[in-house]
């Protein structure tokens, strides 16, 4: 996959990524109806590492420590603990809001609130909510269920499923 990236927005296949700061708190977003971008400064060297590993996952070059050594950001006691178990489910693979509650050894009515918890995830592929799917079948990503959001969520599983598979 082509990508390429100029102040710390990150131009790939799957969509438009931005990376930077919104106040204090780091940011990527996807580019999808938003005005603008959050504020990217090259001397920001957090920032920068991440422009640097979304360039590597894109590139398909999807490893164990792609993220691991980067801060996954600033959320509740509950949204962190949602957020590291987001982190382990391997690229290609998916799980459910019931898989996390077990994890996080909740009760499936949890679930809504694990799916809050994502929707609040401030760094998407780093925390990679997109594997996280309903029982009933895709889920939502970054609260929609339909639309450009949903469509990057399926372009993201099918690019880590063509990974696992070589293709």
């Amino acid at each position: 996959m082509r990508a390429r990236a100029r102040d710390g927005i990150i131009e790939s296949e799957i969509g438009t990524l931005a990376v930077g700061r919104r106040g204090v708190l780091l940011s990527a977003e996807w580019m999808v109806g938003r005005a603008a971008p959050p504020d990217f400064d090259p001397r920001d060297e957090i920032a920068a590492a991440f422009v640097e590993a979304f360039l590597r996952y894109f590139r398909g070059r999807i490893g164990a420590d792609t993220f691991a050594r980067l801060p996954i950001g600033e959320g509740t006691r509950f949204q962190c603990r949602v957020w590291k178990a987001c982190q382990t489910i391997e690229p290609g693979e998916t799980r459910t809001y019931g898989w996390i509650a077990g994890e996080l050894r909740l009760r499936p009515v949890h679930c809504r609130a694990i799916g809050n918890a994502l929707r609040s995830n401030p760094l998407p592929i780093a925390v990679p909510c997109h594997r996280v799917v309903s029982a009933s079948g895709l889920g939502g990503y970054a609260g929609a269920k339909t639309g450009a959001l949903a469509d990057i969520k399926c372009r993201l599983l099918a690019f880590e499923s063509s990974l696992r598979r070589g293709a």
